[in-house]
């Protein structure tokens, strides 16, 4: 009599499963692509940032090297919430060395080269938290001064394009990813204002299956950003910059806005500090970053 109740129970038990849907059995994973939003601009004529439109004269060279940190870059969230709840990553430690080549005097040509150092979270539904260290996707870019007067208003096409290198499993690239963009800008005596607009192609990621919410998705961006500075200036100059991302194949829109303090150490170095938060409900929009780095130039411009 057990027996026959045994079978009775596994074969209930069998049509059940085959009736599940594959979703519910099947356990979510995290899709990889790259968890980094912000470009820098290896130039940093205009912004660390956020360019305005100009080029490196021809000849001139400058390299930055930059430390990094970023406080929940990877956080499910409904709606803004600075600093709320934890993330699979909650903590992020990463160097970025880029450098800019100004070839003719209307054509420069870049590269960001980016490492984490280490990174740390919270799991969340099975999912590991992806930790660990190693390097980052390679940028590299030109961009094509088409007004470069000496002030006045200045204009350039810009392009950047993504390396295939970096440990996916630490959220450090995506298969591919291309972003062209207009940059405008207006040089003044002691003041400048700049600002880009362009659009960032990459692979579409849902992460809706893993956070339960169907606007938890990586893809396409339209890419808003603008700036404002201080130039000319002997020992200092301020910036402050708004960089924005807007999805075009669902997920949620997100800003950051950072304020920028350049220290002219001398002719050929600069010494910066660059932070401040971000905001919105999306999901790699970091709640607050920061960069400290040193920049190495040929000659002197701003």
């Amino acid at each position: 009599m057990s027996s026959r109740l045994a079978c009775v129970l596994l074969s209930a038990l069998s049509v059940l499963v085959q009736l599940l849907p594959s979703s519910a059995l099947a356990q979510a994973s995290l899709p990889t692509f790259n968890l980094e939003r912000l470009e820098l601009d290896p130039a940093a004529l205009g912004s660390l940032v956020v360019s305005t439109g100009r080029v490196l004269p021809q000849g001139m060279v400058r390299v930055g090297v930059q430390g990094h940190y970023e406080y929940l870059p990877l956080h499910f969230q409904t709606r803004w919430e600075p600093g709320g709840g934890m993330g699979l990553v909650e903590n992020r430690f990463s160097a970025d060395v880029t450098i800019a080549v100004g070839v003719l005097s209307w054509l420069q040509l870049d590269a960001e080269v980016p490492y984490i150092l280490g990174q740390g979270g919270s799991g969340h539904r099975e999912v590991p938290a992806p930790e660990g260290s190693g390097m980052g996707a390679p940028w590299v870019g030109a961009r094509v001064a088409i007004l470069n007067p000496d002030t006045g208003f200045h204009l350039a096409a810009d392009v950047s394009a993504q390396l295939p290198l970096g440990a996916k499993s630490l959220l450090a690239r995506d298969d591919y990813a291309v972003h062209p963009n207009l940059q405008l800008g207006y040089l003044a005596d002691g003041w400048q204002v700049g600002g880009q607009a362009g659009v960032l192609l990459r692979e579409k990621r849902d992460l809706g299956p893993l956070s339960g919410e169907k606007k938890d998705v990586i893809g396409n961006e339209l890419r808003l950003a603008a700036t404002v500075t201080s130039r000319a200036g002997e020992l200092t100059r301020g910036e402050v910059s708004v960089v924005t991302g807007f999805p075009l194949k669902g997920g949620r829109a997100g800003a950051e806005l950072l304020v920028a303090i350049r220290r002219h150490a001398t002719s050929w170095l600069d010494l910066y500090v660059l932070g401040g938060p971000g905001v919105g409900a999306g999901m790699d929009t970091p709640t607050f970053r920061f960069i400290a780095g040193a920049s190495f130039a040929t000659s002197h411009v701003d």
